[in-house]
């Protein structure tokens, strides 16, 4: 009797213990490498690579410690596949030309429900997107506007109740955790453009649970919060209104996601990522204003840059000061910021290894005027530990303002009293080194100087 007991305790460790594999072949890809990188939200990276064959065959066992989750097979730099791993042996064949048309796995019943999902959901997206403007357009009281009201809610309910069902009926698969998180519900036909974005905005997130965390094993909720967004984008907004609007996206979307610590860190990390990519300033100090990392309990080191990045952009807001600092310039002269006898300073972090940096270094070069020093002063800060490379630099461009650089890269002693972790990072600053304005483009930085008549 104790043999049976002992054995019945060692079946889930023995489940576990199982080797589980990827057997796939590619027709057209050939003597290649294939990358598979787990996803952590919208991040991808390499955990391993798999010889292709001349045949575009493969295998690959997945390592033991391997999580449940959505994996990306790179066989180049944009072409690209994902399937789910979820502790079964994945079998597919397909041709590299017509990856997903002629798609099919022969194992993995994970994989042929999930790709059956996106096949179905492209087919309805696309017809909806050819009858959506019949319907909102077409004179309602000719009959054939019944004709295709009836078949775009055919369409809506015929999908709905194929994704109800696929949920349903696999239950405890992780295929359906991600097919009820992906569908996103349709709003009533009958309503207006602007009621079915309300609508929309709405019940966006009805299917998702945010309490879990398997989903940032995807890429399903990044995917999601570009899509809320997209229901306030308006390209016709000014930048100023449509900041406002996101506002109150990410209003919606904190109170969406802080049931869960580590996914609500993950969220804000991403929304000021990318609004930052785009200058959207009052955006970014909105959500360090408001973001809530106090009553999470989980201490991550996620959660711990996530906690500098926000102090650092509540720091460097607009309408602060800027921390004052002394250095040694290129030419061997101590540069003190609060003593620059000008109106105005851009002070500009960049290096010559970064392809942006190259670009608008010499454009910002094109707006200095040393006879015009007592109204705007330029103060570059390299993050190069190359000295010949950036004096080169300097020489080739004809650099004329203020150039610094220790050579010690991002532990310069600038670069770590304004917390920099990205370049270009420039600031506009005021005589008393109040920050003005934090441009992200050469265009911007024009903006910025024709508002304050130092450019005319």
């Amino acid at each position: 009797m104790k043999k049976i007991i002992i054995l019945f305790l060692l079946l889930p460790l023995l489940s576990n213990s199982q080797n589980y594999t990827l057997n796939g072949r590619i027709n057209g890809l050939k003597n290649g490498k294939i990358s598979i990188s787990p996803f952590y939200g919208n991040e991808e990276k390499p955990i391993d690579s798999i010889a292709v064959s001349t045949s575009g065959s493969f295998e690959y066992q997945f390592p033991s410690d391997l999580e449940s989750g959505m994996y990306r097979l790179r066989f180049g730099q944009n072409q690209f596949m994902d399937i789910i791993y979820n502790y079964e042996s994945i079998a597919f064949h397909t041709e590299l030309e017509f990856m997903i048309d002629s798609l099919v796995f022969t194992q993995s019943l994970e994989n042929q429900l999930y790709f059956e999902y996106l096949n179905n959901r492209n087919l309805t997206e696309y017809k909806n997107e050819m009858l959506d403007p019949l319907v909102a357009y077409y004179p309602k009281d000719d009959p054939f506007y019944e004709d295709v009201y009836s078949k775009v809610e055919g369409l809506r309910s015929g999908f709905e109740a194929f994704v109800n069902k696929l949920v349903e009926d696999n239950q405890g698969m992780f295929v359906a955790q991600i097919v009820k998180a992906d569908f996103t519900p349709y709003p009533p036909t009958a309503l207006t453009e602007m009621a079915r974005i309300n609508y929309m905005r709405g019940h966006f997130f009805d299917n998702i649970n945010f309490s879990d965390t398997s989903l940032l094993r995807t890429n399903i909720i990044s995917g999601k919060l570009i899509q809320y967004l997209s229901l306030y984008q308006n390209n016709r907004m000014p930048k100023e209104q449509l900041e406002l609007e996101f506002i109150k996206a990410v209003t919606v979307i904190m109170n969406a996601t802080k049931e869960n610590p580590l996914i609500y860190e993950y969220a804000m990390d991403y929304l000021i990522g990318g609004f930052e990519s785009y200058g959207f300033e009052k955006v970014i100090t909105y959500i360090a204003d408001n973001i809530n990392l106090d009553e999470t309990c989980v201490n991550t080191e996620r959660k711990a840059e996530l906690e500098k990045k926000v102090e650092s952009l509540k720091k460097f807001a607009v309408g602060k000061k800027a921390p004052d600092f002394t250095a040694i310039d290129m030419k061997g002269n101590e540069v003190k910021l609060s003593e620059i006898e000008s109106q105005y300073t851009l002070l500009v972090f960049w290096a010559t290894w970064c392809p942006h940096c190259t670009t608008i270094i010499p454009q910002l070069s094109q707006l200095y005027l040393p006879n015009n020093k007592d109204k705007l002063e330029i103060v570059a800060v390299s993050l190069d530990d190359n000295k010949e490379d950036l004096d080169t630099f300097i020489k080739d461009n004809k650099l004329e303002f203020i150039n610094i650089g220790d050579m010690k890269k991002w532990q310069g002693d600038v670069v770590q009293a304004y917390d920099i972790f990205a370049t270009p990072t420039m600031y506009l600053l005021f005589e008393d080194q109040t920050i003005l304005a934090k441009p992200m483009t050469f265009d911007e930085v024009k903006n910025a100087l024709y508002e304050r008549n130092i450019l005319k």
